[in-house]
């Protein structure tokens, strides 16, 4: 047999490893598109992925904790407010062994001088599926590989399936959606961590949130070893790299009296400073407003971070020493700021609760579309501020002067422009096409033939709330978005929101 040259030996082994390449490529490829894509409740897709495109060494407040973390702090307003460079790192149950993971997979790429970590996670369990959300994430890495091996005796599933997620994700093929192959598009959806969120829980009441007059042993929750064993950790590499710890716990109905005097405990035994903004008088001192500042009973929504946020701002400025990032023109925040700036608006739009608060706050969608619907008496009830600001918004009948009975539809458009229809009997209508080729449906019945109604449509969905008083449905062409509906009732001045889900 002759023997093979080597310049075919050589030609063979180039072949070789492109092969195994290739084979290892599609490999990865196929297992990154099969894998779960966590792009729902807490955004922990985006929130932890976007952290990897921050510039280098441009972080200096990093925020660690659970879904608390991720609504309860706004890194955006802390720039604008004290040019405080923040990110805040939270998700649906995260554990402190989480937490310590991603911080050292933060502190790669980032030297952060003050690590805030909202202690939620010392008197949580440990959920696998929750911690497999971040763990999918993270890019593979040694940080990666110890977070999968720390599971070892609390996961229940193999831990070789997280070094390898096709073993788990295989049998997705026939799941797959459109958010499978395109979610980097929609990167925007989070704020350096925050989600902003826009709904606003009503019904709740001070009496259980405050923990003042709470015993402090009634429903003892005793803290987790191994929570406590990672916030050793974190506090430990902390002090190895002269990052400041500052223990902090955001207003939540299911926090105790004995949750706060564990955790203060802890922090005494550490030398640790902590702020639980469950007291009464942190609170107040937040100028915190329980019928517009929380998601949930657990969880505040974009109002509630704002005032959290300025309040800690203040602090941080006065007891530690860190740049305005504001004052370097090169700065980049590394978001879309116009995109936020219209998210912001949304959010405080839907969680108003006042109609001339939400009139004024509408003021400022001049991009939108207004659908605007009366029906029952409003004879005497539009007060002149309320048809003023309806006025600023294009509406050219005035509804002060609205006789006995009379019911109106109009569309306001948002090039300045309105149609508007009113009849003192029986039924109006306008109905059209908009520029975007949606279709819209308007009507209105105070009296005649049938029962009183409202109906205000829009792409053939029905977005009426249907009830006596003022229907206003505010809609963006571009984004083919409903941002709001609500119903002003003129007698009470109270409203009824239907704030939109996505």
């Amino acid at each position: 047999m002759r023997p093979i040259k080597w310049k075919t030996r050589v030609k063979f082994s180039v072949k070789a490893v492109l092969f195994l390449t290739i084979l290892v490529v599609l490999f990865v490829a196929a297992s990154r598109l099969l894998r779960t894509k966590w792009v729902t409740q807490n955004q922990e897709e985006y929130i932890y992925s976007n952290l990897y495109d921050l510039n280098e060494d441009s972080l200096d407040v990093l925020i660690l904790g659970n879904s608390q973390a991720v609504y309860g702090f706004s890194p955006v307003e802390m720039y604008n407010y004290a040019g405080l460079s923040a990110y805040s790192l939270g998700g649906s149950s995260a554990t402190l062994m989480s937490n310590y993971y991603w911080m050292l997979e933060t502190c790669k790429t980032q030297s952060p001088s003050l690590v805030i970590l909202d202690v939620s996670g010392l008197l949580e369990p440990f959920r696998e599926h929750y911690e497999r959300e971040r763990i999918d994430v993270m890019h593979f890495s040694q940080n990666k590989i110890d977070n999968i091996l720390a599971m070892d005796g609390l996961a229940e599933e193999s831990l070789l399936g997280y070094f390898v997620p096709m073993l788990k994700y295989h049998t997705r093929w026939s799941d797959l959606e459109s958010v499978d192959f395109g979610y980097g598009l929609n990167s925007d959806l989070t704020y350096r961590g925050q989600d902003l969120e826009d709904y606003c829980k009503k019904g709740l009441t001070y009496s259980k949130l405050i923990i003042d007059n709470d015993d402090p042993e009634a429903d003892l929750r005793e803290m987790y070893d191994y929570q406590l064993e990672y916030f050793d950790n974190i506090y430990t590499y902390c002090q190895e790299n002269d990052m400041e710890l500052l223990l902090v716990k955001t207003p939540k109905y299911s926090w105790t009296g004995s949750d706060c005097a564990q955790v203060q405990a802890l922090a005494d035994k550490y030398g640790l400073t902590y702020i639980d903004f469950n007291w009464e008088e942190m609170l107040d001192a937040i100028g915190y407003d329980i019928t517009t500042d929380m998601k949930d009973s657990d969880h505040l929504n974009v109002r509630g971070a704002d005032k959290l946020s300025d309040w800690l701002c203040d602090y941080i400025r006065e007891n530690y020493d860190l740049p305005d990032r504001r004052e370097d023109e090169d700065y980049d925040l590394q978001i879309n700021e116009e995109l936020y700036d219209t998210e912001h608006t949304d959010a405080y739009l839907c969680s108003a609760i006042d109609p001339i608060e939400w009139l004024t706050l509408l003021k400022e969608h001049t991009d939108c579309d207004i659908f605007l619907s009366l029906y029952g008496d409003a004879t005497g009830l539009v007060s002149d501020e309320m048809a003023a600001l309806l006025a600023d918004l294009g509406l050219e009948t005035d509804l002060t002067a609205l006789s006995d009975g009379e019911c109106l539809v109009a569309w306001l458009t948002n090039d300045g422009t309105s149609v508007e229809e009113k009849t003192a009997d029986g039924y109006v209508r306008i109905h059209g096409e908009m520029e975007n080729g949606v279709a819209y449906d308007i009507a209105s019945r105070n009296r005649g033939e049938g029962e009183q109604m409202t109906r205000l449509s829009i792409g053939g969905e029905d977005q009426s709330i249907n009830t006596a008083g003022l229907n206003i449905t505010v809609y963006d062409q571009e984004q083919d978005l409903i941002i709001e509906t609500v119903c002003i009732n003129l007698e009470t001045g109270e409203m009824t929101c239907d704030t939109r889900a996505d």
